[in-house]
């Protein structure tokens, strides 16, 4: 067999870098192209002619930061119970959450849907806050992070308060800071580029997400769309940049044995 050094391998890994970047770099150049010929008027037309974009952008920085900030109080305690609390039927409730996790999203939207309207939440913002807020990904990721922990810390904390909210805050919250920077990014990018709830969940225009307003594509020019597309990119790749260390290490669970 033909063995590859490692410049074919650098070779082999930009190509395939430069085909995952081609579309992006595709609606880049398409923001800025009207009728073959650089401009800036196809961003002029989105933030001065679309009044339809703020709300609906603001709307998507909304939904993905309050879902974000309340699945952490939901994840971290969740998780330190998986991680380190005994009780009964433990093993097989983790397991329906890693089943939950590996559902894909058409699986339990109808049930999702069912809940809501019988709730009276259909057509609220706190119909798309809600099912989110729960989504056992975070959970899972987060209680195996835990596993790695020093214990010795907790058992200290243990000495002086029965409290389980300071001995999170105090023990644990301090020794998976990566973690959590990690699953902030994750849960605040799926909930950022939420498509289908919004969809079926929302009928009001001003309570849509970008995501939609990018999907109609019948409705709205090109011209609108690519620029829209750029900036939909910005927010998780700020965070992105922000969180890329804590990214790689957060999702080293290292020795769990």
């Amino acid at each position: 067999m033909v063995k590859i050094g490692k410049a074919g391998k650098n070779i082999f890994l930009v190509l395939l870098a430069a085909l995952f970047f081609l579309p992006v770099f595709m609606t880049v150049g398409m923001s800025f192209l009207d009728n073959n010929m650089p401009t800036f008027q196809n961003y002029a037309d989105l933030l001065f002619d679309c009044f339809v974009f703020y709300p609906v952008f603001w709307n998507s920085v909304l939904y993905a930061a309050v879902i974000t900030i309340i699945g952490l109080l939901v994840i971290i305690p969740a998780a330190f119970g998986f991680s380190h609390a005994k009780f009964k039927g433990k093993g097989a409730l983790f397991i329906f959450y890693i089943i939950l996790m590996m559902m894909p999203l058409q699986v339990t939207i109808l049930p999702n849907y069912i809940g809501l309207r019988d709730l009276g939440l259909i057509n609220t913002r706190l119909g798309i806050i809600l099912p989110a807020c729960f989504s056992p990904f975070g959970v899972v990721v987060m209680s195996r992070y835990m596993q790695s922990i020093n214990n010795s810390v907790i058992e200290a904390m243990r000495m002086e308060t029965n409290s389980v909210i300071k001995i999170i805050f105090h023990a644990v919250i301090p020794q998976i800071r990566i973690c959590i920077f990690a699953v902030v990014l994750f849960v605040f990018a799926d909930c950022w580029n939420m498509l289908e709830q919004p969809l079926l969940f929302l009928r009001d225009i001003n309570l849509q997400t970008l995501p939609v307003f990018l999907s109609n594509t019948e409705k709205y020019a090109g011209s609108v769309l690519f620029p829209a597309a750029v900036l939909f990119m910005f927010p998780v790749l700020l965070l992105y940049n922000f969180f890329s260390d804590s990214l790689e290490k957060g999702l080293t669970f290292g020795d769990l044995s």
